[in-house]
């Protein structure tokens, strides 16, 4: 008994201990990225409940199910043998599955997600069918009515005389009259109006689905193998009624069972106002939608959630910041870069940008009384869900020189000769003198230089702007311009 709560208490320990590490490491696009897999296994498994290849797509998940294992438990020999063949694989599903997919596809195009669907249509008209295919059965005359739902039929029909005239208990009498020219063919109808006869329907290939039957049958299970339509077959040779929709087809005791499976079907095609995402939604099972997002949560935690602590190095560049406001100047060599390393869920790292990870110092801010920098959390940028370990090295060190405000004067070299036709009367700058840091501990300088003015360029009075030139242990403050304006009289030789 003893050994027994022992054992409890360390599975509900370690349940606690996991729980507890996943809610810590869980990020906001984990859960889109699970609620995103859901939606679209919530489609694909409702495709397979109604899909006619079922048994042969399940071949294809067993496959995966033997790569997952694979991958999971290290068979490196079986997950390259799955992974080489993964491209004949897809090409096979794709024409395996092509009429399923086709028609998936077909589906999301004739998807109204805004609009509401057509204006409701009477039932009057699921009276008159009934009516018509019960005194047909009586009297062993084949009939065959496709009745449209919200699902495209063009590409799967053939041939066919255009009607587009309401439907009545005679005009179906005459269509399907066994003297009538278009009797062999399908009856198309459209809400309350027949808008063709005669028409050409597509052979079911799945024989084993009809236990009886002849043209007719198999015509009919092979247009709603395409579409959402509803079919009525009218044997010739039984005299029995069936029903053919969402891939299946039965045989029905009476005329009654008819009238309710196309009350049924009136009702969700033509006289519901919903929208036809919502109809979607209505006619889906809570088991499906509970099978998808427990089988999305296992596949992110088999594949994409780790909860370890991951570690990644990385060489990050170094960025000072604010030099010339903190009177400061860096000497010789100043480190560019450092190895940081970073720690966090390994998920967190899969979208993380290391070239936009940075170190930067304000050096406004930073003292340098000792000559070193301290790398720190607050000195990187990081996302909130990884965390700063260690630098290497974890301080900088850096030669500085304090510097001083200083006005020094400003001094113009001169290069060349004036042309002999011209005197030079003066060269002044604007302004004469200006403000510098400088290290008063180098030798002092009494003068700052721009750069050299070409005499033999200038030809009359003019000003023009040069560059003022730092020397060592100089440089201007905050704002400050390198440039001044020289302004430069001359006239002509009274020679």
């Amino acid at each position: 008994m003893n050994i027994a709560l022992f054992l409890s208490a360390i599975i509900f320990q370690s349940a606690s201990e996991l729980i507890s590490t996943f809610a810590r490491n869980i990020r906001i696009v984990d859960i889109l990225d699970v609620a995103i897999i859901s939606i679209f296994l919530y489609i694909v498994l409702n495709w397979l409940r109604q899909s006619a290849s079922r048994q042969s797509l399940l071949s294809f998940f067993i496959l995966i199910t033997i790569y997952a294992i694979a991958r999971f438990t290290g068979m490196y020999l079986t997950e390259l043998l799955i992974e080489a063949l993964f491209i004949i694989i897809l090409i096979g599903i794709v024409v395996v599955f092509q009429s399923d997919l086709r028609r998936m596809i077909d589906r999301l195009g004739n998807w109204s997600w805004f609009e509401k669907s057509a204006k409701p249509t009477s039932d009057i008209a699921t009276s008159i069918i009934t009516e018509a295919a019960a005194k047909m059965a009586e009297n062993k005359t084949g009939a065959l009515i496709v009745i449209k739902g919200k699902e495209s039929w063009d590409r799967h029909i053939h041939g066919g005389i255009e009607l587009n005239g309401r439907v009545t208990i005679p005009l179906l009498h005459s269509i399907f009259n066994k003297y009538a020219p278009g009797h062999d063919g399908a009856v198309l109808m459209e809400g309350n109006y027949i808008t063709k006869f005669g028409v050409h329907l597509p052979l079911s290939t799945n024989l084993h689905k009809m236990t009886r039957g002849g043209t007719r049958h198999t015509a009919a299970l092979g247009i709603c193998e395409h579409c959402d339509a509803l079919v009525v077959v009218v044997s010739e040779e039984r005299g029995i009624i069936s029903i053919a929709q969402d891939g299946e087809i039965h045989e029905l005791e009476s005329s009654s069972d008819l009238k309710k499976h196309l009350d049924t079907f009136w009702a969700e095609h033509y006289q519901n106002t919903s929208t036809s995402f919502t109809q979607w939604w209505k006619k889906r099972s809570l088991r499906t939608a509970i099978a998808a997002v427990a089988l999305s949560i296992v596949l992110f935690m088999a594949f994409a959630y780790q909860s370890g602590t991951a570690y990644r190095t990385y060489e990050v560049p170094i960025e000072y910041r604010n030099l010339k406001s903190s009177n400061i100047m860096l000497q010789d060599s100043v480190p560019v870069q450092a190895r940081v390393t970073l720690s966090g869920p390994e998920q967190a790292f899969r979208t993380f940008d290391k070239n936009q990870l940075v170190i930067s110092f304000d050096l406004a801010t930073e003292d340098l009384s000792n000559g070193e920098l301290e790398i720190t959390n607050d000195d990187i940028n990081l996302p909130a869900d990884l965390q700063f370990f260690e630098a290497s090295p974890p301080t900088l060190k850096l030669q500085t020189r304090n510097l001083n405000r200083i006005k020094i004067p400003v001094k113009i070299p001169k290069s060349g000769k004036l042309r002999s036709s011209l005197e030079l009367i003066s060269i002044t700058a604007s302004p004469t003198a200006v403000d510098i840091l400088a290290d008063t501990s180098l030798s002092r300088q009494d003068s700052i230089s721009t750069d050299t003015v070409d005499l033999s360029t200038i030809q009359t009075s003019t000003t023009i702007q040069k560059r003022l030139q730092l020397g060592d242990g100089m440089q201007l403050p905050d704002q400050s311009s390198h440039q001044v304006y020289v302004e430069i009289k001359v006239r002509k030789n009274s020679e």
